[in-house]
Formats: C-alpha cells, sequence, structure tokens
C-alpha cells in the first residue's frame, strides 16, 4: 500500500536532517510510523476525526524564528500579558532562552531549565532511554513523529517548591503547508512541586501543523499542576501528546483547556506507576463555528492505591463536532485503584454535534470505577428563572454556558491565568461585554 502525500514528506524531512545524537532513535521512530501509517478513522481511538484532507499534502518545515523574536512573542500571548509567571517563548519548536542573563530569571535553585540539544550533546544515552519509554505506535503515532523530527525543545527539572513557569508555543509561517514539532520534557524530583502553563498560541498568514509533545515525570511525594491552553487560529491543525509517569504518592493536577484551533487533538496518557499516585484531570472543550475538537485521555492504574478523576466539559456550536474519549485501564495486581469519569456536553445549535465516550478495562478485583457522561440542551428551567428575573434569551442562554464551563477552571491555583482563560472564553460567547460585566 503506498504513503501519503504528508508522510512522504515527513519522511523526506526526517532525510534531509543532519545526523544528531539521537540518531538511531529518530530513525527507529520514523520507520514504526512508516510501518504504520498515518491514523485512519479505522484507528479505534481516531474513528470520530478524518485526517484525509491532511494526508493529501505535503509539508516542509516551519522556519526557524528572529533571535529576537521572544518579546514579540510574548507580547502575542494573553496569558503572559496577565503577568501569570516568567515566560519562555519557543517558535516553531525553537526555544528562546536567551542570553545567560535572562535565564537567571529562572535560576533559584528550584528549577533547571535547559534546551534539549544541549541535554543530548551532554547525555544522549540519557535521554534517548528517556524517549524509548515513550507509548507504543499505534496510539501515538503522531509523538512519534514528533521524536522523528523535533528540531529543539526545552527541558525543565523542577527541584524544590518551584514559582510558577509559563511557556509560551508560537507556531507562525509566512507561507502555507509548513510543520512545526515543539517538544517538552518536565522532570519534578522527590517532594518538588510546581506550576506550569503551557500557551499554545499562533501567527502570520497561515496556519501551521502543529505536532507538539510533552512528557512529565514526577519523582515519589512530588506534585504538579499543569496547564494546556490551546488558543491558535482557525486555520491551526494541532496534535498535542501529553506522556505523565507517576511515581509513589506523586500528585498531578492537568488542565486541558481548548478555546482555538481549527482542528485540535489533544492526548493525554497518564501512567500511576506505583502505590498513592493521584491523577485530577480537568478538560474543558469549546466548539464554535466550524472547529473540531478531540481529546482522548487514558489513565493506567498499575500500582495499588492509586486515584484519578476525569473530569470534562464540552459545548458545541454552530457546525462544530467536540470529542471527549477517556479510558481507564486498571491493570492485574492494581487492587484499591479508585478512578470516576465525568463527562458532560452542551449542544448550543441543531447542526454542531458533541461525541463522548467513557471506557473501562478493569483486571484487577477490589476497585472502584464509575463513569458518567451526558450531552444535551440549556436546562430550561435555570433558563425561565433567568428570563423571569429580566434578561434577554441571549444574554441568560451565556451566561449558563459560562457558568457551565467554568466549573473546570474553579480548581486553579495560579489567579491571573483562571482570569485570562475566562476572559478569552467569554469572547467566545454572545454578549461578551455583558458578561465581563456580571463576572
Amino acid at each position: 500500500m503506498s504513503s501519503s502525500a504528508a508522510l512522504r514528506s515527513f519522511e523526506a524531512l526526517w532525510r534531509a536532517r543532519t545526523p544528531d545524537p539521537l540518531a538511531t532513535l529518530r530513525g527507529e521512530a520514523m520507520r514504526r510510523v512508516v510501518a504504520d501509517g498515518l491514523p485512519t478513522t479505522r484507528d479505534e481511538s481516531w474513528r470520530y476525526t478524518n485526517l484525509r484532507m491532511l494526508s493529501a499534502q505535503s509539508f516542509d518545515d516551519a522556519p526557524a524564528p528572529a533571535a529576537d523574536a521572544a518579546a514579540r512573542v510574548l507580547s502575542l500571548s494573553s496569558l503572559a500579558g496577565a503577568g501569570c509567571a516568567p515566560s519562555i517563548a519557543i517558535v516553531n519548536g525553537y526555544p528562546l532562552l536567551g542570553d545567560r542573563q535572562n535565564q537567571e530569571e529562572f535560576a533559584d535553585g528550584s528549577m533547571e531549565i535547559t534546551n534539549l540539544r544541549t541535554l543530548a550533546a551532554r547525555d544522549a544515552e540519557a535521554l534517548m532511554r528517556r524517549f524509548a519509554a515513550s507509548a507504543d505506535s499505534d496510539r501515538r503515532r503522531w509523538a512519534l513523529l514528533n521524536t522523528a523530527l523535533f528540531i529543539d525543545g526545552l527541558h525543565v527539572k523542577i527541584k524544590g517548591a518551584a514559582a510558577p513557569l509559563l511557556i509560551v508555543h508560537m507556531s507562525e509561517a509566512g507561507r502555507p503547508n509548513t510543520a512545526a514539532h515543539s517538544r517538552v520534557i518536565i522532570d519534578l524530583e522527590p517532594g518538588a512541586s510546581a506550576t506550569i502553563i503551557e500557551h499554545h498560541i499562533a501567527g502570520g498568514e497561515h496556519g501551521v501543523l502543529c505536532n507538539s509533545a510533552a512528557e512529565i515525570a514526577l519523582a515519589p511525594g512530588a506534585a504538579i499542576e499543569h496547564y494546556r491552553v490551546f488558543a491558535t487560529m482557525n486555520s491551526t491543525t494541532h496534535f498535542d501528546t501529553l506522556d505523565v509517569r507517576m511515581a509513589k504518592d506523586s500528585r498531578c493536577r492537568e488542565y486541558t483547556i481548548a478555546i482555538g484551533g481549527g482542528l485540535v487533538r489533544a492526548t493525554l496518557e497518564a501512567h500511576l506507576d506505583e502505590p498513592g499516585a493521584a491523577l485530577d484531570s480537568q478538560t474543558l472543550l469549546a466548539g464554535t463555528d466550524a472547529r473540531h475538537v478531540d481529546c482522548v485521555n487514558t489513565a493506567i492504574h498499575a500500582a495499588r492505591m492509586t486515584t484519578s478523576r476525569q473530569t470534562a466539559r464540552a459545548i458545541a456550536g454552530g457546525t462544530s463536532r467536540v470529542i471527549f474519549n477517556s479510558k481507564v485501564i486498571v491493570n492485574e495486581g492494581a487492587a484499591g485503584a479508585d478512578s470516576r469519569q465525568s463527562s458532560r456536553g452542551l449542544l448550543l445549535a441543531p447542526t454542531a454535534e458533541i461525541d463522548t465516550r467513557p471506557q473501562l478495562q478493569i483486571h484487577a478485583d477490589e476497585v472502584k470505577c464509575a463513569h458518567g457522561a451526558t450531552v444535551g440542551r440549556l436546562d430550561p428551567d435555570m433558563l425561565f428563572y433567568l428570563l423571569s428575573r429580566g434578561l434577554d434569551r441571549a444574554t441568560a442562554q451565556s451566561l449558563l454556558v459560562f457558568a457551565f464551563l467554568d466549573d473546570v477552571l474553579t480548581g486553579m491555583s495560579s489567579a491571573p491565568a483562571r482570569h485570562a482563560i475566562e476572559t478569552a472564553l467569554i469572547a467566545l460567547l454572545p454578549d461578551a461585554e455583558l458578561l465581563r460585566a456580571f463576572r
């Protein structure tokens, strides 16, 4: 069977790469992608997302940014403008760390930041072992493609109780059919804690195919609050893969917020590898116009007394389609595992669609696993109540939609980040000015 035009172009880009210390790993990743091909609707986790049009295109590398682009990029991020945290820019996969003086801002002893090129030159074998732990090719071909093609990336090591950090990913190009592969690795040492915010935005005249990947490894007793905020433009296609590895008594609170992009596919795979590990995943998916948003979460309980919570809120208006696919796998020997899945969708137009699919695979006894999923329209009783208080219908509907979605954001520890995300969310709804007054 012949490969697609997109896959042939990706393979050509890989062959054109200058060999580096990770060349063996990259070659194996590319061979696996070529052998399996890009995902199709015949793949179980891709049944709702058709990549036929994308597969027919050929792609080139998105251009490298100017050395002084960081300030311009950060000025375009609403989260950076809100003062959420000290910020680092990554443009088309290239981290812009600046000179040593700019890096001192983050070097307070609790956090160490390095680009992946430097890390590969220093200890390629350790980095290769880290990438080799990535999941199989069937479920995560875009992550493997990222491994084959990423040019540089960011490594963040958390050593203590670190201040929040904002990573702004910018994709931009002056020509069509370019692709960027951004990579971030976050390691937390025993007992360390941090809040890391990844904000994905876009610029330029043409949308870029973004293929980002991130890995988080939590040592015993470590804790992270991690945000993924997708706010690119409607011409952008974005695939993002997040892999979380959790040791004994570690904690991960993960927020996935999709409020922009034409096609967004966000994947989370959390491995609760040791007793006491706990995952709390909060997902907000906003479908407007003709957007397509697909979120796939998997929590793998591999040890006893582990806990996972998956909560999702989704809206779909216009002709958009929103998918939330959550799965919990309890491996043999993971007695005492406790998981809950909750997904609620709100249809705002008869031409919109929401698909939700909670799944359980249980291979152990003495576990507690529950799931629930609903899709419907606004509560008529709540709408009648607001109308009876003198609000017009459009305003009342917007208030109810905002309250429905904002429920996911209430646990955020970063007040500036929450405020900036709420502001962006309100801008998607009718009567935005009036809603700002109500907030």
